[in-house]
């Protein structure tokens, strides 16, 4: 009877532990979905915002030195890759086993016959999802080979509705206001000039459309030199810029964006996450990669308070349909 009472006691704590698990990822599934109003942030740039721009820019060469000198994008990330992975470090589903991109669906807010493009599709996920929940049509960009036919193989069932492309964000080249939305899911640090990055957007998107940002890590709350060269041991491995909420929303107000809504999640939330820690066992266990390890070296001799809190960006963006008739004025 008392092994009865121990197995029935353990059934009871694990159902509520997971339970709880389940309720955490639903709080920052309605967190990452209901951004807030960012009129508060974004006038000013600190010390450290300002010089990330300029020392913490990839450069064309950085394609080729991912993770370390002689790896490049596709070495470190094509083996362990399929039409089924998701390279996203966070996402919010709505529980624990929702669909991962459940949340990017809702901020998109697709409808029918819109024309979305994705920069830095990866292996097509989010596109997948986007375009088996509504009828729309989806450009995907890439700059790898690799993924490009991992994208080509699963969007045959989409008919025409969903393409890829190889090209570099900093030289793409499409028609004005032919997007009514365009998104960027952790891709945007890897571009070589941010504020052409942010005027492409806006170029292309048409007036009323919306540009939907997500990026990881930030300098918003950097104050202290140490922990900036702390960040920059891992930039200079990752070839990856941290761009934050407070620097994104600074660029795409001077740029006209409004409103602009934002939402800042603190690492020591997301980082409990079952997909944050899943992508932590990839890294370290099955590339490994080299940047990890220094990763964890960086956060021992950086500031804990700067670590802990340092944010997971999303931000969203509305092209105004005033900007249409100023323009044709």
């Amino acid at each position: 009877m008392e092994f009865v009472w121990i197995i029935a006691w353990a059934a009871v704590i694990s159902g509520g532990v997971f339970a709880a698990y389940n309720l955490f990822h639903y709080v920052l599934f309605l967190l990452a979905t209901h951004p807030k109003d960012a009129s508060r942030i974004g006038h000013q740039l600190n010390e450290f915002e300002r010089r990330q721009q300029t020392e913490w820019a990839p450069t064309a060469e950085d394609f080729f030195k991912h993770d370390d000198e002689n790896r490049t994008y596709d070495d470190v990330f094509g083996r362990y890759r399929s039409e089924n992975a998701n390279y996203s470090t966070c996402v919010f589903p709505r529980t624990l086993f929702g669909h991962r991109y459940a949340a990017d669906y809702i901020l998109l807010s697709p409808s029918p016959g819109m024309r979305l493009l994705e920069l830095g599709c990866g292996s097509g996920a989010a596109a997948d999802y986007v375009a088996n929940q509504c009828d729309v049509e989806i450009l995907c960009v890439t700059n790898s080979r690799a993924q490009e036919e991992i994208c080509q193989r699963k969007f045959k069932k989409f008919g025409g509705r969903l393409q890829v492309m190889v090209s570099d964000f900093d030289a793409l080249d499409l028609p004005d206001a032919s997007f009514d939305a365009i998104y960027a899911l952790e891709s945007i640090g890897y571009t070589k000039d941010l504020d052409a990055y942010l005027a492409r957007c806006w170029r292309m998107l048409k007036p009323g459309g919306r540009l939907l940002i997500r990026s990881p890590g930030s300098l918003d709350f950097c104050r202290r030199e140490k922990d900036y060269k702390s960040v920059t041991a891992f930039v200079d491995n990752w070839r990856y810029n941290f761009l934050g909420s407070n620097l994104l929303v600074y660029k795409m107000r001077r740029l006209g964006f409004d409103p602009i809504e934002y939402r800042r999640l603190h690492f020591w939330a997301y980082a409990l996450t079952w997909n944050f820690l899943e992508h932590l066992f990839l890294w370290k266990f099955r590339m490994p990669m080299r940047s990890m390890v220094e990763l964890e070296r960086i956060i021992w001799r950086t500031s804990k308070v700067f670590v802990f809190g340092n944010g997971y960006n999303i931000v969203r963006a509305t092209k105004p349909v005033a900007s249409a008739v100023a323009a044709s004025g």
